[in-house]
């Protein structure tokens, strides 16, 4: 059974290729524009292009290619693309959407029946195209971006190397997202009435969990599905492969330890902009900004009339529209404060810390309005003492059993509820609903996502896992340099530690023979046993400790 559908998941702006089966970029512009633009360009970037049509092609042949190193199938994905003016304003717009054309229903080799899977995904499960003829995504991105009349202070930055600076949008990553809606990032369902699509749920539905009912969306009525996509920081990946993974992706979350006036320990995210906290965080007193202009407490004015207060201090303020959270941890920064924390503006969960900025070097973190507000209520009845560091015992975009949370405001968000990794994550995910500048390449926990969904047969059955306190894990996975292998024996054991391709040929010996109890890390560097660099594409690394035998994959890019 197979369907056409019609999918909008706009993002808003808040090597050689490999052997197998690629990526096909169809060009569906016309003549002088997008793609066929003839405006002369200096390459940039690893980019060689020419022209500004030219390198927009190369971006997207580039995503291509990491997704299909990523993938290893062997069925051709087509993605018939284009470049043209989308919704947009001088402060804000649509960058670009993408998602399948077409999806499939029990199909031979479907992980489950009377279920719906991405065409691609299909395809690739079968070993042949279910639909030929027919492009397998669509893809379309904004070409008046940095015009008069769209996001007039940015442009599009077309390099390969992640160096789009201050005004610049880097496509690659954006393409990367988008492209992974169109491989099967995404449900169907609409979350606004609860419906399925044709009847049927998505293989992504079947790890969409409510950790408050413990019930998958699959399992639910059409009500609960809708209480559900607005059960903010409740509603979780329940996959094996992303929760087994998603230590070696994520870090802790922050939170803010209060004493004195106030006793508590209240959840915080992290400013992306800022340095990242480690060690014991930063300890002091907590003072509220005064500017003196407006909302005074917003730290958007400068200089603070209570400036000599704030120094050596932690300043507390409040989020505005006046400035960005970066200017706000600047200019507390300039008045000598020691930490920020920027209290939300809306009801709900601490905001997301996003913006850019070389010059901020003090930790900065954001509470929820509810949070805040105790913090400014108990400054009233004497001092409020504060640590901002990190909670060792969750991470950060995680729930308290260690599931990743997905994306679930309230109110609802068309085109981006459910379908993304929720923004506590840090650091930031691709697959959240915008896109960060600490983004670069690396497709992070939704290869993992993917590994769920059923996007590698060949590795069916090996999902990472622990067994009898045999623990084992990899990072960083997906990889370009090589990886970290850290395992944990409960017994001394003879081991054989390999890397394995998905043929089964071993490529690299890392460790053979008797081995201690205890925690042990060994690195490789990408080299077979010949000292030579491994291709990219997806390898195992292989335990074997007695009579225990686990393995993970990890992915090699180019």
């Amino acid at each position: 059974m197979r369907a056409r559908v019609l999918v909008s998941l706009a993002l808003l702006l808040l090597a050689a290729p490999p052997a197998h089966a690629t990526f096909i970029i169809v060009n569906t512009d016309g003549a002088g524009e997008g793609f066929n633009d003839p405006t002369a360009a200096a390459p940039v970037g690893g980019n060689p292009g020419t022209t500004v049509g030219q390198q927009r092609l190369n971006v997207f042949t580039k995503a291509g290619q990491i997704w299909d190193a990523i993938l290893g199938g062997t069925v051709s994905i087509r993605v018939q693309s284009s470049f043209d003016p989308l919704p947009c304003s001088v402060t804000s717009g649509v960058l670009g959407s993408a998602g399948p054309n077409t999806v499939e229903a029990d199909f031979a080799g479907a992980k489950f029946s009377s279920t719906w899977f991405v065409t691609a995904e299909a395809n690739q499960l079968v070993g042949s195209d279910l639909e030929p003829g027919v492009d397998d995504i669509t893809a379309q991105f904004n070409s008046i971006v940095g015009t008069a009349t769209c996001l007039t202070s940015r442009q599009w930055y077309y390099g390969f190397d992640g160096n789009e600076g201050a005004t610049g949008i880097d496509l690659l990553p954006v393409l990367l997202h988008e492209f992974g809606h169109g491989l099967g990032f995404l449900t169907l369902t609409d979350e606004t009435n609860g419906q399925e699509a044709g009847g049927l749920p998505t293989v992504f539905d079947r790890y969409l969990m409510d950790d408050v009912s413990n019930k998958h969306w699959f399992e639910m009525t059409t009500t609960e599905r809708i209480a559900s996509s607005i059960n903010t920081t409740h509603l979780v990946w329940d996959g094996p492969a992303v929760t087994a993974n998603a230590h070696t992706i994520l870090g802790h979350r922050a939170h803010v330890v209060a004493s004195g006036a106030l006793t508590g320990d209240f959840i915080a995210g992290q400013g992306v902009f800022a340095p990242s906290l480690s060690g014991g965080g930063v300890t002091g007193d907590v003072v509220l900004v005064n500017d003196g202009v407006g909302t005074t407490s917003d730290g958007c004015n400068t200089p603070f009339v209570n400036a000599g207060a704030i120094a050596g201090k932690i300043a507390l303020m409040d989020r505005s529209s006046t400035c960005s959270f970066a200017q706000r941890a600047l200019n507390a920064q300039n008045a000598g404060a020691i930490g920020a924390i920027i209290i939300n503006n809306v009801a709900g969960p601490e905001p997301q810390m996003t913006g850019s900025s070389p010059t901020v070097t003090i930790p900065t973190v954001g509470v929820s309005l509810a949070d805040g507000n105790a913090i400014r209520t108990a400054l009233g009845s004497g001092t409020v003492t504060v640590t901002i560091g990190l909670d060792p015992a969750h991470l950060a975009g995680a729930d308290n059993a260690g599931k990743v949370q997905m994306f679930a405001p309230n109110p609802d968000q068309p085109g981006s509820s459910v379908s993304h990794f929720d923004v506590a994550a840090f650091p930031n995910l691709l697959m959240e609903p915008s896109i960060n500048p600490d983004l670069s390449q690396n497709v992070d926990l939704t290869f993992h996502a993917f590994f769920d969904i059923g996007w590698f047969p060949q590795l069916a059955g090996v999902e990472p896992a622990s067994d009898r306190g045999l623990a084992f894990s990899l990072g960083p996975n997906p990889t370009r340099g090589g990886g970290l292998v850290r395992f944990t024996l409960p017994h001394a054991r003879d081991i054989d530690l390999g890397v394995f391709d998905v043929s089964g040929r071993r490529v690299a010996s890392l460790a053979h023979g008797a081995m201690a109890a205890g925690t042990h890390e060994l690195s490789w560097r990408r080299v077979d046993d010949e000292g030579r660099p491994v291709a990219p594409g997806v390898y195992q690394v292989r335990l074997s400790a007695g009579p225990v035998e686990r393995t993970l994959s990890l992915v090699v890019l180019n």
